[in-house]
């Protein structure tokens, strides 16, 4: 699925970045259908995007990325992503953004973070460097964190009717890294996170992250 846009008026004023993030499972497809849902309510103009997958490109990047079939190291599928990433900066984020769009992007650079780095085992200097160059001076306006226990995640998964993608498959022991990750993330970039516990209901998790993007930007999601 390639980024789509929810509205074809975009506002004169700066555009703001809200990214998603969160183990497969948590929720995040969820609260960014609601999240989009109020702003089409309130004719605020969006756009919802994901990593990989963003682009044309990224979708066929993504398709190699989540197939279990294929081997690649963690070294190749950094560089995968970031490949991935490089474009939809170029081609979706800083375009929309440049328009004055609300972006609403499942994922972005702390998932490469979290996996590559603390859950495979990377170089957590050389994934920062990267990302900046990937990202080339973008950074959220917001990050939403869900985060989920690994425990609650297997029952999450268990419950799927698809298979497993490559990174689902790879076990407690990963997750439990990949997650320390994100946390740790949370605590370094407190001023831009907002880090909320996905076992709450989505009702529940729909309102903070409301509550929240009003007390941070009232000029844009206030009355």
């Amino acid at each position: 699925m390639t980024s789509s846009e929810r509205s074809p008026s975009p506002p004169s004023s700066s555009g703001l970045l809200i990214v998603f993030e969160g183990v497969d499972g948590s929720g995040k497809s969820t609260q960014i259908r609601r999240l989009s849902g109020r702003l089409d309510k309130r004719s605020l103009p969006h756009l919802f995007t994901k990593e990989p997958g963003g682009t044309p490109l990224g979708i066929r990047l993504r398709e190699i990325l989540l197939d279990p079939a294929l081997a690649a190291s963690p070294l190749a599928q950094l560089f995968l992503f970031l490949s991935d990433r490089t474009q939809h900066r170029e081609e979706v984020l800083r375009p929309a953004l440049d328009r004055g769009l609300i972006v609403l992007s499942d994922r972005l650079s702390e998932a490469t973070m979290a996996y590559q780095a603390f859950g495979a085992g990377l170089s957590r200097e050389l994934v920062a460097t990267l990302n900046k160059v990937a990202l080339d001076g973008l950074r959220p306006d917001l990050t939403i964190l869900l985060d989920l226990p690994v425990e609650a995640l297997e029952e999450r998964l268990s419950a799927r009717a698809e298979g497993r993608t490559r990174f689902e498959g790879l076990g407690r022991d990963y997750f439990e890294r990949v997650r320390r990750g994100y946390l740790d993330i949370a605590r370094v970039h407190t001023d831009r996170t907002l880090l909320l516990d996905a076992t709450l209901s989505p009702d529940l998790l729909e309102e903070r992250i409301a509550e929240e993007l009003l007390r941070r930007f009232p000029g844009r999601f206030g009355p």
